[in-house]
């Protein structure tokens, strides 16, 4: 069986890279075509590229950064093709039936896909945790560089609440620098009541803030007298840059590791969609194994078409991302728990795999 498993191995391994190179490739020339005379039409492009930078450099620059987050959105899809396609070659060369004949059940003949299909997730887990955190802050800055100022500031971030107690209101947040303006601090209660510190402007500095124009801070306590905040001085809201540009951004919570998210979920327990990404976290890598549960049994009970195991992996693929998304939007609404509406698409989709493998003809 060692030769048999590093045959199916092979070719499963070899299917799935060749997809992902093509898929990689179309994307980024359908992508490329899309924005094709809209790229030095933004202003900022048109500074960038006076400041000495060449096109083609600042379009590599762009696709490095989109890519990855690309390609962490369609691993699964890949991965259920790959599968199939591999089944449909060792079903069209004849090569499945023999071995079956042999006394080799069907399910032990695919055990090599399956454990392929585990790999990919533990890959894809791996890389959403260690590897997009780290691009997070070049794929914001180069996405908002072409997007121009459509979106540049958000005036309705909710206040911010570190661990500590203290309260943060803004009055805009700008995506560009990523700077808070009209900042109102209220740290915790004492018996004297609460400090209150006023900055017009907070800039990121590491993993806290700075107040370059300085400020006034307004001590608890009845006649104390108000003292100046000096310009360029630390400020600690208790909630860093990162943590910050997740909130205004919903989509950015997808660019955080599971620790940046609990964080968040600690420090602002009324969020729901914050605790559903939270746990999705964990269940996006697992659909790559859970399509491929589902569909190679199907095919190898429907025939032998490539162009059928491509359907099959587009139909399944299809369904679970359109209920995927249905209930997240449940579960950021309030209408589902949190872990409930991260797990349930994928609890029904694996039940219905073990349920199909159990009961296929081997």
């Amino acid at each position: 069986m060692r030769l048999l498993d590093r045959y199916v191995t092979w070719t499963f391994l070899r299917v799935f890279v060749g997809t992902l190179v093509v898929f990689s490739i179309s994307a980024v020339a359908l992508d490329w075509v899309s924005r094709l005379g809209h790229f030095s039409s933004q202003a900022k492009v048109a500074d960038t590229l006076a400041a000495g930078y060449s096109t083609a450099g600042l379009l590599l620059r762009f696709y490095a950064a989109y890519l990855p987050y690309l390609l962490k959105e369609v691993i699964p899809f890949v991965t259920v093709v790959a599968g199939l396609f591999t089944l449909s070659t060792l079903l069209r060369a004849n090569e499945v039936f023999p071995v079956l004949a042999a006394g080799v059940s069907a399910r032990r003949l695919l055990l090599p896909v399956f454990l392929c299909g585990l790999l990919v997730s533990a890959g894809h887990l791996a890389f959403q945790e260690f590897v997009i955190p780290s691009l997070n802050r070049e794929h914001i800055a180069i996405k908002r560089l072409f997007a121009g100022d459509r979106t540049n500031s958000i005036l309705d971030l909710a206040h911010l609440r570190a661990g500590d107690g203290t309260i943060t209101s803004v009055e805009a947040y700008r995506f560009d620098d990523r700077s808070l303006r009209g900042v109102v601090i209220m740290r915790p209660w004492t018996e004297a009541g609460f400090d209150r510190w006023t900055t017009p402007l907070l800039v990121p500095a590491g993993k806290g803030w700075e107040a370059p124009e300085g400020g006034v801070i307004h001590p608890a306590g009845i006649g104390a007298v108000a003292r100046l905040l000096e310009p360029g001085a630390q400020v600690d809201l208790g909630v860093s840059p990162d943590e910050v540009e997740a909130l205004a951004s919903k989509q950015g919570t997808t660019e955080l590791s599971m620790s940046q998210l609990l964080s968040l979920v600690r420090k602002f327990p009324d969020r729901r969609n914050l605790e559903v990404a939270l746990h999705k976290q964990i269940a996006r890598p697992l659909t790559s194994f859970v399509l491929l549960l589902l569909g190679i049994p199907t095919l190898l009970a429907l025939g032998r078409s490539l162009v059928l195991g491509g359907a099959i992996a587009f139909a399944l693929s299809a369904v679970y991302y359109f209920g995927d998304i249905f209930f997240t939007s449940l579960g950021d609404r309030g209408d589902l728990a949190p872990v409930v509406a991260a797990y349930l698409p994928l609890s029904i989709f694996f039940s219905a795999g073990v349920a199909r493998l159990v009961t296929v003809p081997t």
